[in-house]
């Protein structure tokens, strides 16, 4: 990689201009329709917990699995509009649709690797935690509870790496139609070898910004969170051995010929 993080996410910046309006109204729109989507879900889950009765509790939680499924197909649309916009092309708001058109099958399969790598991760711990959770005050509520923080702690902390490393998996299926999610996976983790901690570092330098916008009363994310996404496409981007700037273009974007997975 040629270029700083503070270079990336300047280009970044560069890059947004005059496209606010595109990817604000693209994540509104995601925002809104998941939320939509997802209320009778939740509620029927809550009074399922309410009132004892676990298969509202289950159906609640079936129904908001396959809202959240939906919603990563938003969200890919949402990476491949901040993929044009690095590369310098134009897009439109319908490119929020994009992954429904084009093979959505492997965006699903990819959202439920990830929701499974989480419950794998987090969910022993979870489990260990619970008794204390309820109220119990044993000393083997405490014992499990101590487990289960051990548990939690080291299972964040196996979440976090594969997630990073599994950070560019999205923008390669955008990248090839034909691209098996596994085949993706395995790209991603050969693009972010030795470069995970970097790219943590990167996520990090945005903490700021988001605690700044709990002062706007978090309307300011409707602008960090473009800025971030563009930022991890820009970091795609640099990841590529043949990517190039487009040193053509006043704006600072990206911009190859040949870069696609085929």
């Amino acid at each position: 990689m040629n270029k700083t993080n503070a270079q990336i996410k300047a280009c970044a910046r560069q890059n947004m201009l005059g496209h606010y309006g595109t990817v604000i109204g693209a994540l509104i729109i995601t925002l809104l329709v998941t939320f939509l989507l997802n209320l009778p879900f939740d509620s029927m889950a809550q009074q399922g917990l309410y009132y004892g009765v676990s298969s509202r509790v289950l159906l609640g939680g079936i129904g908001s699995v396959i809202v959240s499924l939906l919603s990563s197909l938003l969200s890919t649309g949402i990476c491949h509009i901040h993929l044009q916009i690095a590369r310098g092309q134009k897009t439109q708001f319908r490119e929020l649709f994009y992954a429904f058109k084009i093979r959505p099958d492997r965006y699903i399969g990819y959202g439920l690797l990830s929701m499974l790598l989480s419950i794998v991760c987090l969910m022993p711990g979870y489990l260990c935690v619970m008794p204390l959770v309820i109220g119990s005050e044993t000393a083997t509520a405490l014992a499990l509870g101590i487990l289960g923080i051990a548990l939690l702690i080291i299972g964040l902390i196996v979440l976090i790496v594969i997630v990073l490393s599994w950070a560019m998996t999205t923008y390669i299926l955008l990248e090839d139609s034909d691209i098996r999610v596994m085949d993706a996976i395995r790209k991603s983790r050969q693009m972010m070898k030795r470069r995970k901690g970097r790219y943590f570092i990167l996520a990090l330098s945005f903490i700021g910004w988001i605690l700044f916008s709990v002062l706007s009363l978090c309307i300011a994310l409707l602008w960090i969170i473009p800025y971030v996404n563009q930022t991890q496409a820009c970091f795609y981007l640099e990841l590529l051995p043949e990517q190039t700037p487009n040193t053509e273009s006043n704006n600072g974007s990206y911009y190859s010929e040949s870069n696609r997975y085929h």
